[in-house]
């Protein structure tokens, strides 16, 4: 079965909010960060409907000029684990990035969340480059970066952040 993803609005702040509290406990977004982040219009945010809790969501930048798409965050509420969401909403996050014309998605992964690098690394994402001391508790990041191609990926209804 495919996981349901849409593109959020306005009125999705709330459940972007608790999805990322109840992903992170430290290096989380503040919910003016996420506001801002969702109506300023380079930042398309997805969201993932989930059997159980809260699904997840993926906040994906396009900055003006850039050929690369960058995934702010990736979150899904842990009672929403293992049900295929961060997969259906990286592969909708992909598949904007062409839509936009950028030839790669990059984004940043703390090597400690084996799950998590294991996923991208599935995904076709590769070591681009590491970030030292990037994280609140001293981590090093890893920046992991896939070209874009022509998948067989679907990108939801257009951003209307209204």
């Amino acid at each position: 079965m495919t996981t349901p993803v849409r593109l959020a609005v306005r009125d999705d702040i709330d459940r972007i909010d608790a999805i990322e509290a109840a992903s992170f406990t430290a290096d989380r977004f503040a919910r003016r960060n996420l506001r801002r982040m969702l109506t300023g219009g380079r930042t398309r945010f997805f969201l993932a409907d989930a059997e159980t809790g809260q699904g997840g969501y993926l906040a994906l930048s396009l900055r003006t000029g850039s050929t690369v798409a960058r995934i702010y965050s990736l979150a899904v509420d842990p009672v929403s684990r293992r049900q295929g969401i961060a997969d259906a909403l990286l592969q909708a996050a992909i598949a904007c990035a062409a839509a936009e014309n950028c030839d790669r998605v990059r984004l940043e992964v703390r090597p400690s969340n084996k799950a998590a690098v294991k996923l991208y690394e599935r995904l076709g994402f590769r070591l681009h480059d590491k970030r030292i001391a990037y994280y609140e508790d001293g981590e090093t990041a890893l920046v992991l970066e896939r070209p874009v191609g022509t998948g067989s990926t679907t990108f939801p209804a257009e951003h209307d952040p209204s």
